[in-house]
């Protein structure tokens, strides 16, 4: 039954197919697809592996030395290297050296003038070199007490200077010696008094020399040190001074602080033939001066203090004093600006060759009228100072210092009434409280322009004088130059000082001296590296005095030529 029933279905699929196949003769067959839904996929069985693993057991061990030596032979190569040399720069070439500089000039109020440079060539062994100069005028002036009247206001001055630079191997030697000649005329005599002018002529004669040898060691652990011998002589043996000044220096600790050890030996004297006797004529001043420096708290600091042993003429015994010597340093690198702080003091050695550098018409020890000067020492038992170093922008200079000092004995001039001529000035010493700004102001304009500008104020506190002598309270200074092509060099510069008067005692009468405002004028041209042109006119304003009774010069004028070969 069940065969039947195949067979059936059988016959009754082929009868349906065949219909198909039929029906599609007729027309289209269209295309057939067959899709094949499931691959073929082969299946290995698992291979059957042996489970045991055998162990090897070794029961007879060798221990071998083996030992070998390399043979000591060198590969020899034929390659050759040539060393590659350094990279140079190339820096500015060093400008010509001229060995002589000769200039002559000369002036409305016969001013002949004169000076002759020379030079040794460059070399790091040995430098030297010479200078002479020369200055004479005939000038007049309208006297202070009658300006219908003139007095003679000539004057001659002459110097010469020689150094020579040797370097050792053990230091450096510098010698220096220097002569210098002023004749001139104490012009500020009362013409009533019809003195003849051959008694008023002064003159200044100084002489001076240095020794110095300085070390050129650079190593830190080994010392430094510098010695230096320095003399002068005064008018011919009316008064001499020798110094002697010994310091060494050593780095010690890790911090690489420094120690210094400096002493001064000071031996001035004066001809007791003059004024002063042999128990005064003479002084001797022995300093020593410990210090310790270094790096602090990212700035520098300079520690230490000065002990001097003083045997004074205006002291009869030998006294002795202690100065400070403190100093430090910060610098602000990232705004380039630097600032300092610091106590300072010391002795203020006068003399006749000290106060004659700052007026030359005071009494003369050569003239027996007016009995000399009253010699005392300075002493600066304190000045405490803040300062400040800035660059504001690339081409601006600012420096600033404010400063408070207290002076015992500081010299002040006084004309002296008692004198012959009545023409000349004593010293006078007061205790002083002196207040201090000073200023600077430097502007690089640009590469052809400069303008710089200085500025200082002083306040002082006088304990008995009634007023200070001939101490500005502001003194200031306008310089201007530009440079046109290398070739036209114009300055000019404008001075003044203010808040002037005229030391007094008690029993006398302060009167007020003009304020100073003036002009100075220089141009120079340049017809190439050897010969040049100058034009300098000084003193265009005048009109004032620098000292009581002596007028300036008037206006002052210079042409000179100048040569170099």
């Amino acid at each position: 039954m069940k065969n039947k029933t195949i067979v059936l279905f059988y016959i009754l699929g082929c009868f349906l197919i065949g219909q198909s196949i039929f029906a599609q003769t007729d027309g289209d067959l269209g295309v057939q697809e067959v899709q094949v839904t499931e691959s073929f996929i082969p299946d290995v069985p698992d291979a059957i592996k042996l489970a045991d693993n055998p162990k090897l057991s070794d029961t007879i061990k060798v221990n071998k030395n083996i030992s070998y030596k390399p043979l000591n032979r060198r590969f020899e190569s034929q390659l050759k290297l040539n060393p590659i040399k350094s990279a140079k720069i190339k820096g500015e070439p060093l400008s010509k050296l001229y060995h002589t500089y000769i200039y002559g000039g000369v002036g409305n109020m016969s001013m002949p003038t004169s000076k002759i440079f020379y030079s040794s060539d460059r070399n790091k062994s040995l430098t030297y070199g010479l200078a002479l100069g020369y200055i004479e005028s005939y000038s007049d002036v309208k006297s202070a007490f009658d300006n219908e009247q003139k007095v003679s206001a000539a004057f001659r001055e002459t110097d010469f200077s020689a150094y020579v630079k040797k370097d050792f191997d053990f230091g450096i030697i510098n010698t220096y010696f220097s002569r210098q000649g002023n004749v001139f005329q104490a012009y500020g005599y009362n013409t009533n008094s019809k003195l003849e002018e051959k008694f008023t002529q002064e003159y200044w004669g100084y002489s001076t020399m240095s020794v110095s040898l300085q070390s050129k060691n650079t190593d830190k652990s080994k010392p430094t040190y510098y010695a230096k011998l320095f003399a002068y002589d005064l008018n011919e043996q009316t008064e001499n001074s020798v110094s002697c000044l010994l310091s060494a220096q050593q780095t010690v600790g890790l911090n690489d602080y420094s120690v210094e050890l400096a002493m001064d030996y000071d031996f001035n004297n004066l001809s007791d033939k003059y004024v002063f006797a042999d128990s005064l004529a003479k002084e001797l001043i022995l300093t020593f001066s410990p210090s310790v420096s270094g790096e602090l708290g990212g700035g520098f600091l300079n520690l230490g203090f000065e002990l001097k042993s003083m045997d004074t003429r205006d002291s009869a015994d030998i006294s002795y004093a202690i100065f400070p010597k403190i100093h430090y340093d910060y610098i602000f690198s990232e705004k380039n600006q630097s600032a300092y702080a610091g106590v300072r003091g010391g002795l203020d050695e006068n003399s006749y060759w000290t106060l004659s550098k700052k007026n030359p018409f005071i009494l003369n020890a050569l003239t027996t009228d007016g009995g000399g000067l009253n010699l005392i020492n300075s002493q600066i038992k304190y000045d405490v100072y803040v300062g400040m170093n800035s660059y504001l922008g690339a081409n601006i200079n600012w420096s600033s210092e404010l400063s408070y000092a207290r002076v015992q004995n500081m010299s002040f001039f006084d004309l002296d009434d008692y004198s012959t001529y009545q023409n000349k000035f004593k010293v006078v010493y007061d205790d002083v409280n002196h207040l201090l700004w000073s200023s600077e102001l430097d502007w690089e304009i640009n590469s052809n322009a400069n303008l710089n500008l200085q500025l200082d104020y002083h306040k002082y506190d006088l304990d008995s004088l009634q007023d200070y002598a001939y101490k500005p309270g502001i003194v200031s200074k306008l310089g201007f130059s530009y440079n046109i092509g290398d070739k036209i060099l114009p300055q000019i510069e404008l001075v003044g000082a203010f808040d002037r008067s005229t030391a007094t005692d008690s029993a006398s009468i302060v009167p007020l001296l003009n304020d100073i405002i003036d002009v100075n004028f220089a141009l120079e041209y340049k017809y190439n590296s050897i010969f040049s042109a100058y034009f300098k006119a000084r003193n265009l304003i005048g009109g004032y005095q620098i000292w009581e009774n002596y007028p300036v010069l008037g206006p002052q004028v210079f042409f000179g030529l100048s040569f170099r070969f």
